[in-house]
């Protein structure tokens, strides 16, 4: 046995060593165990033999075969014959060479499947065909009426058509089990990213709201996934623009961007590091939020909103974290400030 092989043996989480055709090369330990089965019955024999077929696992390897880097998922159920049953896994999948794979499972914190963000995805998978096909009839119908639209109509149909794009994009990638956890990175102006937010709550709110930015215009492009936090900052403007209606008044949202110096992340692999960050800072001039509600804003299925399922803010936090970045909520009445603080590192500047 290998020295590598004999590392891998004493590791607590499961190492899997598997070809593009789903051929398992080598199992560890622990491997095995998950599996229930020995290295000499695994060894050359398809993954599909041991785990069911619609485990979000192969998902995952479909998805690794078109990426560069890794490939991350938490709570995700592995199911098969001799597979222990009620058991989550976090699952790391890292792309090796002559185009074989990587997977890393180790046993997720969250026990239960119905308290996992896979279930939400899961639920993703079942409907995201019939979310799709009207979002297609959406899109169909915006650009025939864009051919004869005049100079007012044609911005609001250019919304219809990035908004209907956007939402099948988010479906397709949460009904292919990725979840806000996973981001995939690239570089992205963050201020056209909020001007398409802005302009979409405009005309959501019908002129009734003003929505106001002040931006730094000397910010960099940002290395983020920009559907996911497309979603975020949508959330926590519409929830703003919502607060600042119901003042009776001139309802008031401003988005403003800055830098941020000496500010401290903590993180696993860094405690309270101090480094710089852009602020994006949403301010409304609603009612404000009660210290008992900002305490329990951001959990899951938590809502004020009559009719409302609590997941606006569950997601915001998420992807937020997801990028390594802080929330930090300022609340009175007449002003409520949503800042959102993401880490400047090297990769964020061209």
């Amino acid at each position: 046995m290998s020295e590598k092989a004999s590392l891998l043996d004493l590791a607590p989480f499961a190492v899997l060593h598997i070809d593009a055709r789903r051929t398992i090369l080598a199992a560890n330990t622990e491997a095995q165990i998950v599996l229930g089965h020995s290295l000499a019955i695994l060894r050359q024999r398809n993954l599909g033999e041991f785990v069911y077929h619609d485990s979000p696992l192969f998902e995952l390897l479909d998805r690794v075969s078109g990426e560069e880097g890794d490939v991350s998922a938490h709570g995700v159920t592995v199911s098969g014959p001799s597979v222990l049953k009620g058991k989550l896994y976090d699952v790391r999948l890292r792309p090796a060479p002559q185009g074989t794979t990587i997977v890393a499972l180790c046993e997720s914190l969250v026990r239960d499947a119905a308290d996992s963000a896979a279930g939400i995805s899961g639920f993703g998978r079942i409907l995201g065909h019939e979310v799709k096909n009207p979002l297609a009839g959406i899109s169909g119908a915006a650009q025939l009426l864009l051919r004869g639209a005049d100079e007012t109509q044609a911005p609001l149909l250019d919304i219809i058509r990035s908004e209907a794009s956007r939402i099948e994009r988010l479906v397709s990638r949460l009904s292919a089990f990725e979840l806000f956890s996973a981001p995939r990175r690239d570089r992205f102006n963050i201020h056209q990213l909020l001007d398409k937010i802005l302009v979409a709550e405009e005309a959501a709110h019908g002129g009734n709201i003003m929505l106001k930015r002040a931006y730094d215009p000397s910010l960099p492009e940002i290395l983020g996934d920009e559907d996911h936090l497309h979603e975020a900052f949508q959330n926590i403007v519409r929830n703003a623009a919502e607060a600042a209606g119901e003042t009776g008044g001139k309802g008031q949202v401003t988005l403003q961007t800055a830098f941020e110096t000496g500010f401290a992340f903590s993180s696993k692999r860094n405690v309270n590091r101090l480094q710089r960050a852009i602020r994006i800072t949403v301010e409304d001039n609603g009612k404000g939020i009660s210290a008992e509600t900002r305490d329990q804003m951001f959990d899951m299925f938590s809502s004020t909103k009559a009719g409302g399922r609590g997941l606006g803010l569950s997601v915001v936090s998420e992807v937020v974290a997801a990028h390594e970045g802080r929330i930090k909520v300022e609340s009175r009445p007449g002003q409520t400030k949503f800042s959102v603080f993401l880490p400047m590192k090297r990769e964020n500047v061209q």
